[in-house]
């Protein structure tokens, strides 16, 4: 499949908002609901992730963004242009989450009826389709109704009509829900190959463990408002000086060797994590670890998980 490469010298900016706001009311203790205000920037050719709980203001967000909907304040721009421009929607795909089709059709017929609100149409059109079900793993189900669609193949054709346009910029709200492990492996592939070719890719997940390995930055909304913003590797290595040594099983002598050192030592899927102070220590104990025999996996900076950043950022809510 062939995507358009945009190269130019200066990273230039896919979305910008500024104290944007939609509000609903407020609640029973008098506090707004909706989006409070927004402000971040997402530069072009990254993948953005967008967290948040419940009633957090992602899914007011989405739709601010694709214009669906007005704001109450403030003020955004797709590729500088303002939300709600239909020059800007050209140009951007959205994948919704539990999308819903037209359930007589099948995919080939799905993704024609789409793109004929593009004025597509055509041999070169056929030959699209028939890459974009390969790309989502569709075409060999291709004759199968979407009546008699499962959630994964549902949200697999979602990508699929998301991409018919050849978007610069792709919206997808919980694009792994409803696959099985190794179908979200694959739609994690298909998310950083778009980075790759390019595109921008704008996620909203509830799924941490999915995000984590693939947003370059994040932004956890709680209450309407943005409370941490920054790159995934900022997010995760945090203030901590401290570094972390990995050795591989669970040896009850090796882990009296590294708590004989170590600030913590904790077991983690099936090897020993010891946590030390500063970098000395932890190469100093690397190197009699290694001595003894024992297999380094690795020795680095301590990492939190998303999952872990998460819960301290939005707390009990």
């Amino acid at each position: 499949m062939c995507f358009r490469i945009r190269r130019c010298c200066a990273i230039a900016t896919a979305i910008r908002t500024e104290n944007l706001a939609k509000l609903y009311g407020t609640d029973s203790e008098g506090r707004p609901v909706g989006l409070v205000g927004l402000t971040l920037e997402v530069a072009e050719g990254q993948i953005f992730g967008l967290l948040g709980p419940n009633g957090s203001g992602k899914t007011t967000t989405l739709k601010l963004l694709l214009g669906l909907i007005f704001p109450t304040s403030g003020s955004g721009e797709i590729f500088d242009l303002k939300l709600g421009s239909p020059e800007y929607k050209r140009r951007v795909g959205f994948l919704p989450e539990g999308p819903y089709f037209y359930d007589h059709l099948n995919a080939v017929e799905l993704l024609r009826f789409y793109a004929t609100l593009f004025g597509m149409s055509g041999p070169d059109l056929e030959k699209h389709i028939q890459e974009l079900l390969e790309l989502v793993g569709m075409w060999d189900r291709r004759a199968i109704r979407v009546r008699d669609y499962s959630r994964g193949m549902l949200q697999r054709v979602g990508v699929a009509q998301a991409l018919l346009n050849d978007p610069d910029l792709v919206f997808m709200d919980e694009p792994t829900a409803g696959l099985d492990p190794s179908a979200q492996i694959e739609m994690r592939n298909v998310i950083l190959r778009l980075r790759d070719e390019g595109k921008t890719v704008f996620l909203c997940s509830h799924l941490l463990k999915d995000m984590e390995p693939i947003c370059d930055t994040v932004a956890i909304l709680s209450r309407g408002t943005v409370r941490r913003l920054a790159p995934m590797s900022e997010l995760l290595s945090g203030d901590s000086p401290r570094y972390v040594l990995t050795v591989a099983g669970q040896s009850e002598q090796v882990q009296s060797r590294l708590a004989s050192l170590a600030t913590e030592v904790r077991p983690r899927e099936g090897n020993l994590e010891a946590v030390y102070e500063d970098q000395g220590a932890a190469l100093n104990a690397a190197n009699q670890i290694g001595a003894a025999g024992a297999k380094i996996l690795h020795v680095g900076p301590e990492r939190r998980t998303l999952e872990e950043v998460f819960v301290e950022v939005v707390g009990g809510e």
